[in-house]
């Protein structure tokens, strides 16, 4: 016969057990929420970058003008400017948010790879780096710091064209 002790003792291994269970359950939860996170934040970077494609390539006037700004900005009128200013801009902000996510650990690598790649092209421009030494100022300390001495240090993709617009890298044999 059990005594009261004996039972005490398997109540305390079966509340054990379940609280063992328990963790295993809340840790797969965590897997399943960083997922999902990912997941979002990967859309969410998508769809910003694809905004500003959009943007662009819907206004013949504006696409023209980012192609002129990113060859010389020094080139465009003043109203030129304000539109280069602006949309370069949203780009702008819509990479530190990438940078910031890929930072977090929320952004897979693959994904951010082919982003930056694109930013390696629009600031690899002429017009992008004049851009960033008047404007880079208005971003955060680690993603300044990130484009200055890290992405604009880089030697340019050998076909880098911004926008497809004009060659930027190497030209090869």
């Amino acid at each position: 016969m059990m005594t009261l002790p004996d039972l005490a003792n398997i109540g305390q291994i079966v509340g054990a057990v379940g609280v063992i269970l328990s963790l295993f359950y809340v840790g797969y939860q965590i897997r399943q929420n960083t997922k999902a996170v990912r997941s979002s934040a990967a859309q969410i970077v998508h769809e910003h970058f694809a905004k500003w494609y959009q943007l662009v390539a819907a206004d013949a006037d504006l696409a023209r003008i980012t192609a002129g700004g990113l060859r010389d900005y020094s080139s465009l009128t003043e109203e030129e400017r304000v539109r280069f200013i602006s949309i370069f801009m949203a780009f702008l902000s819509y990479s530190q948010n990438a940078f910031l996510k890929w930072r977090q650990g929320a952004l897979e690598p693959q994904l951010w790879l082919g982003w930056e790649q694109v930013m390696m092209n629009l600031f690899g421009a002429p017009g992008g780096k004049a851009l960033w030494a008047d404007r880079g100022y208005m971003f955060g300390a680690k993603f300044r710091d990130y484009i200055e001495t890290d992405l604009m240090q880089r030697t340019p993709h050998p076909g880098a064209k911004p926008l497809g617009a004009f060659n930027i890298g190497q030209q090869t044999s």
